[in-house]
């Protein structure tokens, strides 16, 4: 029998950007085959360029293009993804060069029917063979954030949401509203949220890839970390639950020069300004010097700063909320699991309760917990051989040594003892190669 594909639509928001758009198009019309049932929507959020010429221009791919007055990016996504009827959406941004096979990656990636899959696409980033510091850091942050995303056994959380490139059924997007359009930064992150509160299951499609033209500077990363530190104090108001997974909650961790940088942006933002702009004026000579560590001291104390300056802009404008009454406890039951009765129990024990906290211990002997992670998704049992391999190795060797250690005391006591033990131990094999 033979099954037809689901129909799908590439929406795509944009605004002013016509050269990235014809980049895009002409990527899509040089995939082969593509789906009979696809069509790409254009949303031209506010358009004063040539973006409705270019996009209606004879494509291999049949394009529609809408355009609505400037609301920004979430309702424009959010009015493509209503204007179509396909069974799966793909979201895209305008600057993605989109590699070959990319609509059937994201088409595999949901060809096993579940209605909660979220597709996450790759995007190795293009920074033009930018070879200075700044454009060195960006390719390195995109990079990082992937390979956590192919690590085995990965815990998606709401951060792995990713506006730029994912696809999702277009019955789970409506069942959760969309993005929500007053977040002009971090709805992806919003949305992430809800969809993992909501039972959704991410999953990495990394052969659904393009290359993300990156353009951004120095000016722009530090206004986008205002725009963060804004972003932020809405996702806490709004998701209190959220708040601890916050960097809002990380004040403890920052270095101390950061710490000092973050109360001048929340009680003396003029100043502060002052002392930024000469910590700016210091990164041009470290380059030049081929200073890179102290420059990455620099650089991390300015994104703290810009990001602490979005958060003060925003309790400033509401006058009820300052950085104190920001719950930071994560707090939720934990479950406590015991490894002794072997590796295949325990991971269909995390499948059946899917708890956010866990207290790992092979016997009466105590590996380590597991803390919640409020914006994280439910354990399950995929995630267990990637903690106790990586993040928990040493602590589950020495819970194993002490419980052998007892256990051959008492053999000496009484060899009965041995007898006792499940036969069903820790396949440590199975958790080298998950």
């Amino acid at each position: 029998m033979i099954v037809a594909s689901p129909s799908v639509a590439v929406v795509i928001p944009t605004r002013n950007r016509h050269a990235a758009i014809e980049r895009t198009l002409r990527a899509f019309s040089a995939q082969s085959p593509l789906p009979g049932a696809m069509e790409i929507i254009v949303v031209a959020d506010g358009c004063t360029d040539r973006t409705r010429d270019i996009a209606e221009a004879n494509w291999a791919v049949p394009v529609r293009v809408i355009e609505q007055p400037h609301q920004g990016p979430a309702a424009a996504r959010n009015r493509g993804a209503s204007e179509t009827s396909a069974d799966i959406v793909i979201f895209l941004d305008d600057d993605i060069e989109v590699w070959p096979g990319f609509v059937d990656a994201h088409l595999q990636a949901h060809a096993a029917g579940d209605p909660a899959r979220v597709a996450i696409g790759y995007l190795p980033a293009d920074v033009q063979g930018r070879r200075d510091f700044f454009g060195v850091t960006l390719r390195g942050w995109w990079d990082a954030m992937f390979e956590r995303m192919r690590e085995p056994g990965h815990r998606f959380s709401y951060k792995d949401l990713l506006s730029g490139n994912f696809s999702i059924r277009r019955s789970l997007f409506s069942e959760v509203r969309g993005f929500n359009e007053r977040f002009p930064c971090h709805e992806d992150y919003e949305l992430g949220y809800r969809l993992i509160r909501g039972g959704a299951r991410l999953a990495f499609a990394e052969a659904a890839a393009g290359w993300h033209h990156e353009h951004t500077d120095l000016l722009r990363a530090l206004s986008r970390k205002r725009d963060e530190g804004r972003a932020d104090v809405a996702l806490a108001a709004l998701h209190p639950r959220l708040t601890p997974a916050l960097p809002l909650c990380r004040v403890a961790r920052l270095p101390r020069r950061q710490r000092i940088l973050r109360t001048l942006a929340l009680t003396q933002p003029a100043a502060g300004d002052l002392v930024a702009a000469a910590y700016r004026s210091l990164l041009v000579p470290l380059e030049a010097a081929r200073v890179r560590t102290r420059w990455r001291q620099v650089l991390e104390a300015l994104l703290t700063y810009w990001y602490w300056r979005g958060v003060g802009e925003s309790i400033r404008a509401h006058p009820s909320t300052n950085a104190t009454q920001f719950n930071c406890v994560a707090e939720s039951p934990v479950y406590t699991l015991d490894l002794s009765s072997g590796l295949a129990v325990a991971i269909r024990t995390l499948d059946q309760e899917r708890p956010e906290a866990l207290r790992l211990c092979w016997g009466a002997h105590e590996i380590a917990t597991v803390p919640p992670d409020p914006g994280a998704e439910p354990l399950r049992g995929e995630h267990l051989p990637s903690l106790l391999r990586s993040r928990y190795a040493g602590r589950f060797a020495n819970a194993l040594a002490a419980a052998h250690g007892a256990l051959a005391d008492a053999d000496a006591a009484a060899p009965s003892a041995a007898s006792h033990l499940p036969e069903t131990g820790p396949d440590i094999s199975s958790m080298r190669g998950a």
